[in-house]
This record gives C-alpha cells, sequence and structure tokens, in this order.
C-alpha cells in the first residue's frame, strides 16, 4: 500500500466515526444539548492529533527517503571506487611482470660487476680521483647522481691505500706474504678509515662455537657477523706493524673501544700465539693485553694453561691462558646473565655476567 492511500484510509475511517459519533450523538441527546457539543468538541480534538501524526509522519518518510537516496550515492561511489582500485591493481600487475621481465638481464649486469671486483663510490669520490690522475679505469655511469661504479685496474695493498672513503667489501693485495688478492671489509670510517675487520658481531645470527679449521680458514659473511679467519689474520700483521682497535657497545646503548698500538699472532706451527699486544688505550679498559703469549683455543684444540678446556667450559674461541678476561667469541646471551664468563665478556667493562651487544675488531698498518 503507497503513503498516500494509507493516509486516504486514515482519513476516511476517521470520517466515518466521526459520523457515527455524531448519529450516536444527535440519537441519545437532544439538539443543541450539552453532551453534544461536548461530543463535537472531541472530536474536533481527534481530528486535530490525526493531523498533526499524518505531518508528522509525512516529515519522518521524507527523511528516511532523503537517507536512502544518500545511501544509493555512496553505494554507488564504493563501487566506483572499487573499480578505480580493480583497474590500478591490474596495471601494477601489467608493471610487475614487465620489471620481472627485464630484471634478468639486469641480474646479469650486477653478476658480472661484482666477478669482475668493482667498487662503489660517490659521484665526488669519483671526480677527486679522477683529478689525481688516476684514470686507467674503466667508467661505467650509473644512471642518477649517487653512485658510479668503477672496475679496478690496480690492486692497493691494504684498506688505508684505497682511494675511496666508502665502508664495503674489497679485494686487497698485501705485500708478503701473500701470493694472490685476499677479499676482505674495509671500514673507513673511524678514525679516518684504513682498518680491515676481522671479527665482526652484532645479533647474533651467526655460530661462533665452532672447530679450530674453521678458526683457521674463517667463516660467516663479510656482509654479516663473521670471523676472518687466524690464517689471514697470521698472515696480514707479519706483512708488517699492525695496530688493533676493539669497538664495544652494550644492550643500553654505551659505546666504548680498547685500543692497542702494536699487534700481531704467530703461525699455525705456534697455534696462532698472540705473539705482540702492547699500547693499549681506551675506555673499556685493558682485558685482553694480560693475553699476551697465549694460543689460541677451540673446543675441539685445547692450547690454553689451565686444567680444564677453557674454550669447551665458556663456550668460545680464543686466546686463553687460565683462562680469560675477554671472551668475544663466546655465547650471544643478550645482556645481563646468571651464566658465569661464557658470554661476549669484556671483564674491565660490565663483568663475567653480562654479554655485550657489538663486538667489532679491526686492524690497521701503521705505515
Amino acid at each position: 500500500m503507497s503513503k498516500k492511500a494509507g493516509l486516504l484510509l486514515l482519513l476516511l475511517m476517521c470520517n466515518v466515526i466521526k459520523s457515527q459519533c455524531q448519529s450516536a450523538a444527535l440519537s441519545s441527546a437532544p439538539s443543541g444539548g450539552f453532551a453534544f457539543e461536548l461530543v463535537i468538541v472531541k472530536l474536533q480534538a481527534l481530528e486535530h492529533q490525526l493531523i498533526d501524526r499524518k505531518l508528522a509522519t509525512e516529515e519522518k518518510f521524507a527523511i528516511l527517503s532523503s537517507k536512502i537516496d544518500n545511501l544509493i550515492k555512496n553505494v554507488e561511489n564504493l563501487a566506483w571506487t572499487a573499480k578505480l582500485s580493480a583497474d590500478a591493481l591490474n596495471q601494477l600487475q601489467l608493471n610487475g611482470r614487465f620489471i620481472e621481465k627485464n630484471l634478468t638481464p639486469i641480474q646479469r649486469d650486477l653478476s658480472s660487476v661484482v666477478a669482475e671486483q668493482k667498487l662503489l663510490v660517490t659521484n665526488s669520490q669519483l671526480k677527486d680521483y679522477l683529478s689525481q690522475g688516476c684514470c686507467n679505469s674503466t667508467i661505467y655511469p650509473f644512471n642518477g647522481e649517487s653512485m658510479t661504479t668503477i672496475s679496478q685496474s690496480r690492486n692497493y695493498a691494504s684498506c688505508n691505500k684505497l682511494p675511496f672513503s666508502v665502508s664495503g667489501v674489497y679485494t686487497i693485495q698485501p705485500e708478503k706474504p701473500f701470493k694472490k688478492p685476499i677479499t676482505v671489509l674495509c671500514d673507513q670510517e673511524y678514525e679516518s678509515g684504513g682498518w680491515i675487520v676481522i671479527q665482526h658481531r652484532f645479533d647474533g645470527s651467526m655460530n661462533f662455537y665452532r672447530g679450530w679449521q674453521e678458526y683457521k680458514e674463517g667463516f660467516g659473511n663479510l656482509e654479516g657477523e663473521f670471523w676472518l679467519g687466524l690464517d689471514l689474520i697470521y698472515q696480514l700483521t707479519n706483512s708488517g706493524p699492525h695496530e688493533l682497535v676493539i669497538l664495544l657497545e652494550d644492550f643500553d646503548g654505551n659505546k666504548s673501544y680498547a685500543k692497542y698500538d702494536q699487534f700481531q699472532i704467530g703461525t699455525e706451527d705456534k697455534k696462532y700465539a698472540l705473539t705482540v699486544i702492547d699500547g693499549y688505550s681506551g675506555t673499556a679498559g685493558d682485558s685482553f693485553g694480560d693475553a699476551k703469549a697465549a694460543k689460541f683455543s677451540t673446543y675441539d684444540s685445547d692450547n690454553d694453561i689451565h686444567h680444564t678446556n677453557c674454550a669447551e667450559v665458556y663456550h668460545g674461541a680464543w686466546w686463553y691462558k687460565g683462562c680469560h678476561n675477554s671472551n668475544l667469541n663466546g655465547k650471544y646471551l643478550r645482556g645481563p646473565t646468571v651464566e658465569y664468563a661464557t658470554g661476549m665478556v669484556w671483564k674491565s667493562l660490565r663483568g663475567y655476567h653480562y654479554s655485550l651487544k657489538i663486538s667489532k675488531m679491526m686492524i690497521k698498518p701503521k705505515y
């Protein structure tokens, strides 16, 4: 039934009731009597109430109709937005397929770059490099102004001989006793750079509880956590005088360092003994100098002077004596610990019941 039909029926019913009431009043009371007038007044009041309700109902219908119209418009807008989103998604999928199609040749080019031992430097550094007359390199322009790639035309003796101030993985060719170039991580930021990183731990992602052979050859990723290898450390420190710096950080963000003016280790036959460790300075305290002359030990090669195997007892690999004041290759225990001396310990800094967050050991030729 429509709105108008309903209202018409309501009015008709009211008129019928009014007529019936008037007839009843006329039949039961004399014409012009008080009762008749009273009935007429009540009927008029009822009529006014019905008219008011009719107007209120019409107003509610109008409001409801407006809300329905707005709801329809909103639904239409949502449908349009969904269509636009679907179109955008389709376009992204097309772009993704285009990128994927062109990614393979890009990967091939990048692999070629890595294979040829290229270095990344900023444009300003490239300008400085070329201004020094080092123009024998093959230059490959990179799209944009941020980076330029250069292929090495010569080998540098160490990180402190590189003409670039960007930290990263480089190939160097130290002098005796090296027969071929080696790949190392160069830190070109700390104290004007030139440092070769020999150990780096910062998140516990690498297991450092390993045997003699792995510590001899090295393990890990130069761009992550790693140990360079005792063989390379021996060869580097014996190619000329080297200094050592150890950067440390705890889980409260406190940074400190221990620096030694001279650092050298022996051959494998001497169990890579710490032959030279002198000239301490720094803020961490000297927890390594007492290891002078100590041989390197692992859980499967006990070379300390203690009656136990320090590497096994303290879950590490280090220049132990009987046993240690530092254990930077110990467990990664993330701060305070109930374990005694098994973590990344530097005794003079946080004691035996604290395992450090970051350890970075670096060496640099003195000349």
